[in-house]
């Protein structure tokens, strides 16, 4: 059927079309689509079959007295301004030697460092939150830990190992809470260690100093993931250390379209244009090998000047 006679059958002054024809008309136009090339080029004779189709759907449209919607406005474009990533406001001023130096997770409002050490037994997780932890047991007691009332209490165990807690308000608004396991399941080993709790900011690992302005730190995992969002759910952007170099991700990226060299701190790197994001990964100096994740909003020069302000820090010993 050419342009005139689908015009004719189901234009303006057309009768009526069933629903039967609204529905072959929107399958004939997903199959179009489907069926088109992922690459950029659209040959004439696919670029023809596409308009006769979309005119297709609005005719037949126009005939059941339906409205076309408009194309959403575009966003508008994102301008980038330095960002800071939150520092874990405490120290131990005498880390015991079997534990190793401090990981790092954060979400707004709780910060956790967890010392690990060798044997896996005797570990310990330090706390500090923004407001009254959730959870504390009702069979806690009363202690003190620096002049000030604290709750001591064994967590209910449901199979982990087993875990004394002490849970107290160290200065306002800031409720610490410290969690040992192995030999510091003893209460005087634990309140020991919450005497060497001391004011001293560390910085995580992980750290990006650019990033879309307005943007904030949501969640920071273990030294190896850190996650920056907008006001809206789709505005996310990712940095994650890997375990090494991918030599394949135009297959393992979901999505990816094209890719292309780049240099992100006089290195190549590699960025990868996807579907519904860009994809770029690069090695630090050290060795650490990054990938970053960012929305399509951000030009590709715009993720490669993030990308430049990525550092990660060898752990200390």
């Amino acid at each position: 059927m050419n342009e005139i006679s689908l015009l004719r059958t189901h234009g303006p002054d057309a009768p009526d079309v069933s629903v039967e024809t609204l529905s072959y008309a929107r399958a004939r136009l997903v199959c179009e689509f489907s069926a088109a090339p992922t690459s950029r080029t659209i040959g004439p004779v696919r670029r023809r079959t596409l308009l006769v189709a979309a005119a297709a759907t609005v005719a037949v449209a126009a005939g059941a007295g339906l409205t076309v919607r408009p194309a959403d406005p575009p966003a508008e474009p994102l301008t980038l301004a330095a960002v800071t990533v939150p520092e874990f406001p405490l120290t131990l001023r005498s880390r015991p030697s079997p534990l190793a130096p401090p990981r790092y997770s954060y979400e707004p409002g709780r910060f956790v460092a967890v010392y690990l050490s060798p044997d896996g037994v005797d570990d310990v997780y330090l706390a500090v939150a923004d407001g009254r932890p959730t959870g504390i047991a009702p069979t806690s007691r009363r202690v003190v830990v620096g002049g000030r009332p604290a709750q001591i209490y064994e967590e209910p165990s449901t199979g982990a190992p087993r875990a004394l807690v002490l849970v107290w308000e160290r200065s306002p608004e800031q409720w610490v809470s410290l969690a040992g396991h192995g030999r510091f399941t003893e209460e005087t080993a634990l309140l020991r260690l919450a005497g060497e709790i001391v004011d001293g900011p560390q910085q995580v690992p992980l750290r990006v100093r650019l990033a879309p302005r307005g943007w904030r730190v949501s969640a920071f995992k273990d030294d190896t993931i850190l996650t920056l969002r907008g006001d809206s759910a789709d505005e996310t952007l990712s940095v994650q250390v890997a375990p090494g170099r991918n030599p394949d991700l135009m297959h393992t990226v979901m999505g990816a379209r094209e890719e292309r060299v780049v240099t992100v701190g006089g290195r190549d790197a590699r960025l990868v244009r996807a579907d519904d994001f860009w994809f770029l990964q690069t090695e630090m100096p050290g060795g650490s090998v990054v990938n970053l994740q960012a929305p399509l909003r951000l030009s590709a020069d715009q993720v490669v000047a993030i990308a430049e302000q990525v550092s990660v820090t060898p752990r200390g010993r």
